[in-house]
């Protein structure tokens, strides 16, 4: 066995060294720099105790000398107290087997050593850990005088922070941190780093308040008016509230930033606060969680803060000079609302590390229906943040631009329950981080009933303690904690039962650490009111079926230059396979605990290390060679103290596309009139009036160059840009002035009257006028062949007073001339009621009806003209909104569909649009049909698909809307109680309750009958689709890569943009016009879909293509737009800058 540092090697060990099984011994130096020792086998259990298959084998703690519970009494069960206590692990004795900490509430801390494997020993008196005066809250083992000794801190709520620091022989010396105490302060969480790299660890704390105001002021909340008129808390109370919507609303504590400045008196570590110098966020919040993580791997540690309720997480990039910047908004779509645990890991070992923040969304639909409560009260919550923050889980995948994708829905981790802690872990050693979830709380402070007996009895007179009694008379809120096993591709599957690691109860804190050193991680569990989890991992001897054999390895670190662990490096190690895993050691991690700093790997037995880089925190890289399966190894840094950071290839000068918005002179940007879509159909899906802005690309002058029409929204202008070497310049003509009353969702450039310039259609949309109105009227511009642009006479268009989605051109009937077809999305005030599309023809420049099967297809919101069929003839092929994509065949005696004769009736879907065109080159045209994608909280099979019902439901006159979708074999409602009592008032008497909303099915909620006699519309397809045309009449459907599937896409195009002559996939992505209960869905950025030799595509990354964008899009167009040889990729987006990329 070779090892290697910099070209240097070691002794050579023979094979039946190496593989002989050792007893527990010390490391062993195996060359300057690496010392190891062989893990022990793992240990079979036999117990009637232990489930059959299972993977983890729950230990009873008193049997391996463990007595432990987080005690929280009765009297102390209240909002800030109900968050738990954490835990943390850490080899403080340096006997080689990690030791665990524990931290209460009510009740005393504890330290157990580990003195065998899976034998403790609570010692801790002998290691003077005192009693506390406070409730312990999150705990962390660092190294924080960087003496080889882990030492300990831990959070107090009420009271000082307690460091102790470990002298070396099985003892502590203990020290308060961070100020006198405090009965309004609650420390939470302690994450450690070496920020500033000068070989220190420093560390960052998390807070929230201890008690709620009514505690405080005894009920007296005092407010005041300011000099506006508007309401405030009280000059005397303004440090403990704020008024939001004329409601008070608690606010946190200030989370600290510490510098160590080094050793002090006893060993005492001198800390600065450097908390507002450094660019930290100096407001009260309610910190719950903090995590260092190098996401832009430029070598020093960023942090991400996760925050409680209203206020909002912090991602902080590390400037490399001791200051931080905070990048939320610019990285991330939204985060979470209540976000209580945090964990990072690379999910798909692409070498970007990606992060998870949990929240507290219920797995069924009874406890997601009692815990909704009104949206009325948290709509300007829900309307205004930046960036939004949404009650669920997510899952941020680093995608190396600086901005982050989130997958939670996709994966299938979105909803979790009461969740506190999530923390990554190869639980099964296939090479892929799989990920557990602590749940439950000790009251559910969410029951919408309760909150309602509560203030019914307020309002009665009850006194504090009666209501407080409802409160404590709620049985405890206990849930199953939960694993997820990571398959590859962004999917995980919940196998918590299946391994063993499904208690019901209520848990805060855990950790995962190989515990007995045999190679695979054990997982440990502080729960509340019940004795601690502690799960033995049995590995592959725990006979379950699906795991394979797989092999595992431990490393430890030992600095030099860096801090004495090494916390903060990047381990990655190779595989012959020629894959790779990523790991960064950290201090803290989950919720409120703290990690051991020792790195484990897994993978599958068929492959081997082949070497293990490391990337050392003060910027040193070494390389390790020789590795074998089944060994902790023990690095020491070698190399010399230089704090450079190794050389970062940046990506950026490779990527196809770079965005260039301003450069080419279009300066635009598009702003909405507002609209409240919810007037007239309170319970619609999505807002209906977001659907511009027209964008069409035309010589409008006649000089040979390309110029550029970009509508407006109502009451907003649009704007024509003309062209003039190279740079472009806006004009204004009068006819789009007067016109800027109407809602441009699309526009075409064509020559209608056939004398050589070109003329402009634009669709006029939206939805804020009934039905019928003027306003929904398209135009026609005429060209007076130099560019100047006045509207067509009336006439030349028949009347056209329907809310029109897109526009198409072709001479179908062959004389000469273009005709039109218009698309209809819906009708205002009637979703998802069809309506009328409309084929113009051209009659020597008037365009009247034709009566043409297509204009009964329903919702339409894309056309395009393509011959599916190989006869030479355009055939019309439309997208629909609960629908399938419909063609239509062109024939001599009028069109015909032959929807389903294709297969593509089998296939409804909310389409938003298409391209046609030959991807697979093999002679007829494919379809590329955009849908809402795998990510979203919506699901659909042809066996569960997602429904809409549309009736009156008893508000004569009034379209009312029932989403619908199957779950737990019913079909449940997706909307809550309130927001459907509030749109159907009658219903109140049918569900008086939250609980009784929640437990019955659409046909109990609404009766059969008005079920039956509703319309109903169903959506069996979700995935954006390639329909691969055989050339023999039929269609195959194949889902788009999986980026593709990240969010809605609004707009595809075809082009090829490599080069190689075959057409590739530009998608455009993400809509933001959804109903506040679903929020935005905007984690995509956009994709470039790579066509191969095969006709199959290979999805390119954002960093790779340089075409990323949160926009929010609507039209997107490719085209060499100033003749430079260059492709510009043209993106309009809907309430927001026009965007312009160009190819390299």
């Amino acid at each position: 066995m070779f090892f290697s540092c910099g070209g240097g090697s070691g002794p050579e060990q023979t094979a039946s060294q190496t593989e002989t099984e050792r007893e527990w011994v010390p490391f062993e130096k195996i060359d300057d720099w690496v010392e190891g020792k062989k893990l022990r086998k793992n240990v079979t259990i036999s117990s009637p105790e232990k489930s059959s298959g299972a993977r983890f084998y729950r230990r009873k703690g008193p049997s391996i000398g463990i007595d432990f519970r987080n005690q929280l009494n009765d009297e102390n069960i209240k909002n800030y107290l109900l968050s738990g206590a954490g835990l943390s692990v850490g080899d403080f004795d340096n006997n080689g087997l990690p030791d665990l900490f524990l931290v209460s509430q009510d009740g005393p801390n504890k330290l157990f050593r580990q003195t065998a494997p899976w034998k403790f020993e609570d010692v801790t008196k002998e290691a003077g850990i005192k009693d506390k005066k406070s409730w312990g809250s999150g705990a962390a083992f660092a190294d924080i005088n960087n003496d080889g000794h882990l030492d300990l801190y831990v959070c107090n709520k009420g009271n000082s922070d307690e460091i102790y620091i470990n002298q070396g022989n099985g003892t502590f010396n203990g020290g308060f941190v961070g100020g006198a105490k405090n009965p309004y302060r609650a420390p939470t969480m302690v994450a450690f780093a070496d920020y500033d790299r000068d070989g220190d660890l420093d560390f960052y704390r998390t807070a929230t308040r201890l008690l709620q105001i009514n505690e405080m002021f005894k009920g007296k909340v005092l407010t005041k008016k300011d000099n506006s008129g508007i309401t405030r808390a009280h000059p005397t109370q303004a440090d403990q509230f704020e008024m939001i919507d004329g409601l008070p609303r608690e606010l946190g504590t200030y989370d600290r930033l510490f510098r160590n400045e080094g050793s002090g008196k006893n060993g005492m570590p001198k800390l600065m606060d450097v908390t507002r110098v450094s660019g930290i966020n100096i407001t009260r919040e309610h910190g719950l969680a903090a995590v260092w993580w190098d996401y832009n791997d430029d070598g020093w540690p960023d942090l991400y803060v996760s925050n409680d309720f209203h206020t909002p997480d912090h991602l902080y990039r590390n400037n490399g000079d001791s200051t931080f910047t905070e990048i939320t908004e610019e990285s991330l779509a939204y985060t979470s609302w209540n976000s209580m645990g945090s964990d990072f890991a690379d999910i798909n070992n692409d070498g970007r590390f990606d992060y998870l923040s949990t929240d507290m969304s219920a797995t069924t639909h009874f406890k997601q229906k009692t815990m909704m409560g009104s949206m009325t009260d948290t709509a300007w919550f829900l309307d205004n943040l930046e960036p939004r923050q949404y009650m669920r889980n997510v899952m941020h995948v680093n995608t190396g631009t600086g901005k982050f994708i989130d997958v939670a829905f996709h994966a299938g981790i979105e909803s979790t329950d009461w969740t506190w802690a999530a923390i990554f872990g190869d639980l099964d050693n296939d090479g892929l981080e799989d990920v557990f979830f602590t749940n439950g709380i000790e009251r559910n402070v969410q029951d919408s009933d309760r909150a309602i007996r509560v203030q019914q009895a307020s309002a009665s007179g009850a006194s504090a303690m009666e209501l407080r009694k409802i409160f404590l008379d709620s049985p405890r809120f206990k849930e199953k904690n939960l694993a997820f096993r990571n398959r590859g591709d962004f999917k995980f599957e919940k196998l918590g039962d299946d391994w063993g690691l499904n208690e019901e109860t209520v848990s805060h804190g855990a950790v995962l650490s190989d515990l007995d050193r045999d190679g695979d991680l054990d997982v440990v569990v502080n729960n509340m009111n019940d004795p601690v989890g502690i799960y033995m991992n049995l590995g592959d001897d725990s006979s379950q079926a699906n795991l394979s054999d797989s092999s595992s390895m431990l490393i430890s670190l030992r600095g030099e230059f860096s801090n004495h662990f090494g916390i903060g490096a990047r381990l990655t190690l190779k595989l012959s396979n020629g894959q790779s895993m990523s790991r960064i050691l950290t201090s803290s991690r989950g919720y409120m605990s703290g990690a051991e700093p020792v790195i484990h790997f897994g993978w599958p037995s068929s492959v081997k290390p082949k070497a293990l880089n490391i990337e050392w925190p003060n910027g040193h890289d070494q390389t390790i060679k020789g590795l074998l399966s089944g060994w902790h190894y023990r690095v020491t840094e070698s190399g010399t103290g230089s704090t450079e950071s190794p050389d970062k290839v940046s990506n950026s000068e490779n990527r196809l596309f770079s965005q260039i918005d301003e450069a080419l002179g279009i300066n635009f940007t598009h702003t909405e009139n507002f609209y409240d879509d919810f007037t007239s159909q309170p319970l619609l899906p999505n807002r209906l009036s977001r659907f511009g802005p027209a964008l069409a690309i035309g010589d409008v002058d006649s000089d040979s160059d390309k110029d550029v029409f970009i509508g407006g929204a109502r009451d907003r202008q649009s704007a024509l840009f003309i062209q003039k070497g190279g740079q472009f310049g806006r004009v204004s003509f009068p006819a789009l002035k007067a016109d800027q009353i109407y809602e441009d969702v699309d526009a075409l450039w064509f020559d209608f009257d056939n004398d050589g310039d070109q003329d402009l259609y634009v669709v006029s949309g939206g939805a804020s006028q009934d039905a019928g109105h003027e306003h929904y009227q398209d135009r026609l511009y005429i060209n007076n062949g130099s560019g100047q642009l006045t509207r067509a006479p009336k006439g030349i268009l028949p009347d056209l007073k329907f809310s029109g989605s897109r526009v198409a051109a072709h001479d179908f009937d062959n004389d000469g001339d273009l005709d039109l077809f218009v698309g209809s999305r819906f009708v205002p005030g009637n979703y998802p009621t069809g309506p009328e599309s409309v084929l113009l023809i051209n009659e020597g420049g008037n365009f009247s009806k034709a009566q043409c099967s297509a204009s009964s297809s329903g919702m339409v919101t894309d056309v395009k003209w393509s011959d599916i069929d190989g006869d030479n003839r355009a055939d019309l092929i439309l997208a629909t909104e609960w629908g399938p994509v419909r063609v239509y065949q062109n024939k001599r005696d009028g069109f015909h569909e032959i929807t389903d004769s294709l297969g593509l009736n089998d296939f409804t879907g909310w389409w938003n649009c298409i391209a046609v065109g030959d991807v697979d080159q093999d002679g007829d045209n494919d379809i590329i049909a955009g849908n809402f994608g795998t990510n979203t909280k919506y699901s659909a099979s042809e066996e569960k698909p997602a429904t809409i019902f549309a009736s009156d439901f008893g508000e004569a006159g009034t379209m009312q809307l029932v989403e619908a979708q199957y779950k737990e074999g019913k079909l449940l409602p997706i909307r809550g109680r309130s927001c459907s009592t509030t749109a159907m008032p009658h219903l109140i008497d049918r569900v008086p309750t939250y609980s009784a909303f929640a437990s019955k099915t659409i046909r109990e909620i609404y009766t059969p009958k008005a079920i039956e006699d509703a319309k109903r519309f169903e959506a069996n397809t979700l995935s954006t689709m390639l329909f691969r045309n055989d050339g023999k009449g039929k269609f195959t459907a194949e889902p788009l890569p999986l980026l593709s599937q990240m969010a809605p896409v609004m707009d595809i195009v075809l082009t090829d943009v490599n080069g190689d002559g075959r057409d590739d996939i530009i998608i455009a992505q993400n809509f933001n016009a959804a109903q506040r209960e679903t929020g935005r869905m905007n984690a995509g950025l956009g994709v470039i879909l790579i066509s191969k030799d095969n006709g199959q595509f290979d999805e390119l990354w954002p960093n790779d293509s340089g075409f990323f964008s949160r926009a929010d899009p609507r039209r997107l167009i490719v085209t060499d737009l100033d003749e430079d040889g260059s492709l510009e990729l043209l993106m309009g987006q809907n309430n927001g800058e026009f965007q312009l990329f160009r190819s390299k």
